[in-house]
């Protein structure tokens, strides 16, 4: 029986504090994972997921901190315009024997963050700090694609968020927010220090989220039962077509007009319509990559095709035209019938010759129907290379 090692135990369960990990959290939470792995002498990350407050952490010693900055300014992580060119993974052994490594983050294609440290190649639980970068950056870009995820249990606190960003202030001090239907849990966030907190609250009676009217003062029971722990001044119920109530708490009791009911409202329809937008946009370019893919992989099968068709053919064929055409220099000695068959000869030949070479060429190939239901290289509609 093969005895379990210690060491990558100890590595797996750190990482699964980063797939546990909340918004608000992650990049946090990220710091402690690496610094329990590797701990490196500085570490810096940054999230920036759409719609939600940006998570930025920076932890370890000033120097080594803007050896950091210098790294990530060289690689272009501090221009947006060169994110896209930044390479998912870049690792910078150094003359001290320490290194810099900074993993790249993503979701569905597109840049969101990163994680960089500096500090000895190679840690104490005996993984080198690329390892660990790597191991953390890969946990988070999972984590994110399970919290963006559509049908995430927190995809409604992550809806609640967008949408108290993009209320701004304004006086609103927290905000609950829950699905008009469903047996899931209702979100309460509130925004305190620069930052939003969340907690999951029991959904109100089914009897009581259906005589919820939109623009309702909240009465003073339910009041306290949403926001206990707050001073919250005066409630509104807010309903939208995309199937969310939401409790909107203020901070005095001057009671909000129909403006601003109708900015939560639209915000509420923005934040879901513009969800779908980034998922929709993310899902075209992922398939725009996988067409360029496929056609990419559709080539080089050509070109390798082509190859043992040069091989194979084209070898043997230059022999066979080599002599007919040594043939047909005699032709006056030869009879009519035979110079003919030796002329078609020739001609088949120069054509398999020049078949080939047109199939060498191609980049882009275009099918054709053939018999059978099969399908054929189309060779003359087919994109080829341009000759110099």
């Amino acid at each position: 029986m093969k005895v379990p090692d210690p060491r990558l135990n100890f590595i797996m369960s750190t990482l699964r504090s980063i797939g546990k990990a909340r918004v608000g959290e992650l990049a946090g939470v990220c710091v402690e994972t690496l610094d329990a792995i590797a701990r490196p002498a500085a570490t810096k990350i940054s999230i920036n997921l759409p719609g939600l407050d940006p998570e930025d952490i920076s932890s370890g010693q000033e120097r080594k901190l803007a050896g950091l900055d210098k790294a990530l300014d060289d690689y272009g992580l501090t221009k947006a315009e060169n994110k896209a060119r930044m390479p998912g993974f870049v690792s910078i052994s150094l003359d001290d024997g320490n290194a810099i490594t900074i993993g790249v983050v993503k979701h569905l294609g597109n840049y969101v963050g990163y994680v960089a440290a500096y500090g000895d190649d190679m840690g104490p639980e005996g993984i080198t700090l690329a390892e660990a970068v790597w191991l953390c950056s890969s946990q988070l870009s999972l984590r994110i694609h399970t919290l963006l995820s559509p049908n995430s249990p927190m995809a409604v606190e992550i809806l609640g968020r967008r949408i108290l960003r993009a209320l701004g202030d304004g006086g609103i001090k927290t905000l609950t927010i829950g699905p008009a239907a469903g047996r899931e849990p209702w979100i309460s966030l509130n925004r305190a220090s620069g930052k939003i907190f969340a907690k999951e609250i029991e959904r109100l009676p089914q009897e009581q989220v259906a005589a919820i009217n939109s623009g309702e003062i909240i009465g003073e029971n339910t009041l306290k039962y949403l926001w206990s722990e707050f001073e919250v001044a005066l409630g509104i119920w807010i309903s939208s077509e995309a199937g969310y109530y939401l409790a909107i708490g203020f901070e005095d009791r001057k009671i909000p007009g129909p403006q601003l009911i109708a900015k939560i409202r639209n915000q509420i329809e923005s934040a879901v319509r513009n969800d779908y937008e980034y998922l929709i946009k993310s899902f075209e370019k992922l398939r725009t990559e996988f067409d360029k893919l496929v056609k990419s992989e559709r080539a080089a099968a050509v070109t390798e095709t082509t190859v043992t068709i040069n091989h194979e053919i084209n070898n043997p064929l230059t022999a066979i035209l080599g002599n007919t055409q040594l043939l047909l220099m005699s032709k006056d000695k030869l009879p009519p019938d035979i110079v003919s068959k030796l002329q078609t000869i020739e001609r088949s030949a120069v054509k398999i010759r020049e078949t080939t070479a047109k199939l060498m060429s191609i980049i882009e190939p275009v099918t054709a129907p053939y018999v059978s239901g099969l399908e054929m290289i189309d060779i003359e509609k087919s994109k080829k290379k341009k000759t110099q």
